[in-house]
């Protein structure tokens, strides 16, 4: 939001500007305010001051031309007109002084918002608003000197009404009344004052506020030829006038003669224009048409505009075909092309404007790529890149697949052939995308993307996984087999045997490390598998699986048996499946060894 002082303050050089006449200064002013962000509470004021700012400018400013212009009458005697500018001026200082009203008024409550009269002598925004009053002050002075001056002007006025003045007449003929634009016609009148002929009178004829000087005759006569202007009307007016000076002023009053019109022809031009519904930037183009007038045809000069911009000229004469080339770098879209007839003599001209699509020629590639790849060998891409009408050659192609990209060129027929080198990485066999760009070298084709996914396969990621699942399942069987030794042939033990058998304290056993989701899972099975062992005295042999061990302790598990044979489902996933188990699978085996332990500690086995 604005500062209120310096807002006032800004207020404050506005009305200095004006106070000096500078009325489009002080207006390019307040519409600066246009872009300063008022609040909403001060929106309607700030505008509402601003519309009644503007409104007393423009009165000023017209308020001084026309006692400018009633002075200039007054100095050529022509009282009539005088008066009339006169009285306009008058009401131009009446509402000049109603606005100052307005604009005083809305100042005080502008000065109430920003808590002026509540301020201390001497603050900041006091001093402002003191400013501001200032300005105002001087403005209302300029007003009152304004009307001074229209005051001055009617006492003029009223002196030149009363001195006897001999009328003057002036009249004005023109033959013929309608011609060609260019044609050369005849003009002549003459002046008299009092009826007795004015001689050597300096006279001034007006074509559509053109002048002209002439002087009259030895007997107040005058004859001229009048050039009528190439402007493409139908109708042109001329008027003469006659303004004391020298010897005259005092003696006679100015006086003017009749409008006459004069009625104009000329050759109307007619422009028809095609142009093609798509135009790609950099390539030329052809611009079909034709002009047409109803005169003989003649060589015209076409101008060209896109987006405003001149792009090309051209002589032409009835149909025409013009090659123009956008520029290379405009960007694709809906752009206002104009073609422009200029006037030639009699024959006017004429502009037709319409729309057209700049929009580059789309491009097409085709590949052949090997659906599945091994890494880190490299491997080949071949392709072809055309348009619409054939090949596109020499357009740079990149590829990029991974951490890998190169870059090739289209031959003459638009193939291209390119390897790309894969780059080591700890993934076992995942799909990848391999990004394909093409940008062509000229300008007027697009550039394009396509995607293709491809199986990649690390055996070298394969082969480190399948040594760890190795040695992993080592380590569990050295485990198992240090802590029951016996025989290899498989023992099947009875529920009743197994219940007399006294309990042994497990063997001490190594601690392992693994690695990854299989890893975790294979160590959430142990933990679990141990906690079994304490609480049912039973230890996994060697020769027995997995399963066996569920089968053989599930009896003393009344509670524990859904938990720990769902983990060793778990388990047995991890070290068979081919299939990577989920970062979920890991945390669910966790949970189910903590379920485990926590059910055979309260005793609930």
């Amino acid at each position: 939001s604005p500062d209120p002082v310096l807002l006032l303050l800004f207020y404050g050089n506005v009305f200095d500007r004006a106070a000096i006449s500078q009325y489009q200064d002080a207006e390019s002013m307040l519409n600066e305010l246009e872009y300063a962000n008022i609040p909403p509470e001060l929106g309607y004021v700030i505008n509402r001051y601003n519309e009644i700012c503007r409104e007393l400018f423009t009165t000023l400013d017209n308020l001084e031309l026309l006692l400018d212009e009633a002075s200039s009458l007054l100095g050529d005697y022509q009282i009539g007109e005088a008066k009339q500018k006169i009285d306009e001026a008058e009401l131009a200082i009446d509402k000049a002084r109603l606005l100052m009203e307005d604009i005083e008024e809305a100042a005080a409550i502008l000065g109430g918002k920003f808590g002026v009269f509540a301020a201390s002598a001497g603050s900041p925004i006091a001093g402002a608003y003191e400013r501001l009053e200032g300005m105002l002050l001087r403005l209302r002075q300029l007003i009152d000197e304004l009307d001074r001056l229209r005051l001055s002007l009617i006492e003029r006025h009223r002196v030149q009404s009363q001195e006897e003045l001999m009328p003057t007449e002036l009249s004005l003929r023109v033959t013929p009344a309608s011609v060609f634009i260019g044609d050369v016609i005849p003009v002549s009148g003459g002046l008299t004052g009092g009826g007795i002929p004015l001689a050597d009178r300096r006279l001034t004829l007006l074509l559509d506020d053109k002048p002209m000087t002439i002087t009259t005759d030895l007997d107040g006569r005058y004859t001229t030829s009048i050039t009528i202007p190439y402007n493409y009307v139908l109708t042109m007016t001329l008027q003469a006038f006659y303004a004391p000076y020298g010897i005259d002023i005092g003696t006679y009053l100015a006086s003017r003669s009749l409008p006459v019109p004069v009625s104009t022809s000329f050759y109307a031009t007619t422009l028809t224009v095609s142009v093609p519904e798509s135009v790609p930037p950099g390539l030329p183009v052809t611009i079909g048409g034709e002009v047409s007038s109803t005169g003989d045809s003649i060589d015209r000069s076409v101008r060209v505009f896109l987006d405003n911009n001149q792009v090309t000229q051209e002589t032409v004469q009835g149909q025409f075909f013009i090659e123009i080339t956008p520029p290379p770098q405009i960007p694709d879209g809906e752009y206002a092309l104009t073609l422009e007839v200029a006037p030639q003599g009699r024959y006017a001209g004429t502009s037709k404007d319409l729309m057209v699509n700049i929009s580059r020629i789309p491009v097409q590639v085709d590949i052949q790529a090997p659906s599945r790849v091994v890494v880190p060998d490299p491997f080949d891409i071949k392709g072809r890149v055309y348009h619409g009408q054939g090949p596109l050659q020499d357009a740079e192609v990149r590829l990029s697949f991974g951490q890998s990209t190169v870059t090739t060129r289209t031959l003459t027929d638009g193939s291209f052939t390119a390897t790309i080198d894969t780059a080591i990485d700890l993934s076992l066999a995942a799909p990848r995308e391999l990004t394909i760009t093409v940008r062509p070298v000229e300008p007027w084709y697009a550039s394009c993307q396509v995607r293709r996914w491809i199986f990649s396969i690390n055996p070298t990621s394969m082969g480190v996984m399948l040594i760890i699942f190795l040695s992993l399942g080592l380590l569990v069987y050295n485990r198992v087999r240090a802590s029951s030794p016996g025989p290899r042939g498989e023992v099947v033990y009875p529920e009743a045997e197994l219940r007399k058998r006294p309990a042994v304290a497990p063997p001490a056993k190594p601690e392992y490390r693994f690695t990854g989701i299989k890893g975790s899972i294979l160590s959430a099975y142990l933990n679990g598998l141990e906690t079994v062992e304490k609480a049912t005295g039973i230890y996994m042999a060697p020769h027995v699986t997995l399963r066996e061990f569920l089968n053989t302790t599930i009896p003393r598990l009344p509670v524990a048996a859904r938990p720990f044979t769902e983990l060793t489902q778990m388990a047995e996933m991890a070290l068979y499946s081919a299939r990577e188990p989920s970062g979920d699978m890991a945390a669910r085996a966790e949970q189910l060894a903590a379920t485990i332990k926590g059910e055979l500690k309260n005793g609930t086995a």
